[in-house]
């Protein structure tokens, strides 16, 4: 799927500087994708159907789109700029941490996901979620004078 449906350099040496604009827009997560598709470069097929575009054509029904804040591999920004490209779409926000929505949930997120899917109800323009859980819990104090003792409270002598 990487490779026969998307345009990838046939030069093996193209990757070097599509790694270079890549990290500057995405960091590491960048880096890596450029590498993980350097092996399309001699890959012998291109899907015979590929959609190539127009991405702002009038689809049937609105698209919702789901973009977390603090994704490292698939920035915010580019859920922005795909609801503004699409010619009617939705952007849902996951105020949150980590690659996705459905790897770090939201039971906000996972109700307006439910509520399109089923009669198509877009969520409000502007809706906000927060993910149900930080992607760090709070450290838990052991020993020392958070836990009532000294600093070496809780150890066995």
């Amino acid at each position: 799927m990487l490779c026969g449906d998307s345009p990838n350099p046939r030069d093996p040496g193209a990757y070097h500087a599509m790694e270079e604009a890549s990290a500057a827009r995405a960091g590491d997560a960048g880096r890596f994708w450029t590498w993980a598709a350097a092996g399309c470069a001699t890959w012998p097929a291109v899907a015979a159907d590929r959609y190539r575009g127009p991405w702002n054509k009038p689809t049937a029904h609105p698209v919702l789109v789901v973009g977390t804040t603090y994704d490292p591999a698939t920035p915010y920004s580019n859920a922005q700029a795909m609801a503004e490209e699409l010619a009617n779409a939705r952007l849902l926000t996951n105020d949150g941490y980590g690659h996705t929505a459905l790897i770090n949930p939201s039971s906000c997120v996972k109700a307006h996901e439910s509520r399109y899917l089923i009669d198509g109800t877009l969520p409000p323009v502007g809706t906000t979620c927060r993910q149900d859980t930080p992607p760090f819990s709070a450290p838990k104090p052991i020993g020392g004078v958070a836990t009532g003792g000294g600093g070496t409270a809780g150890t066995v002598s």
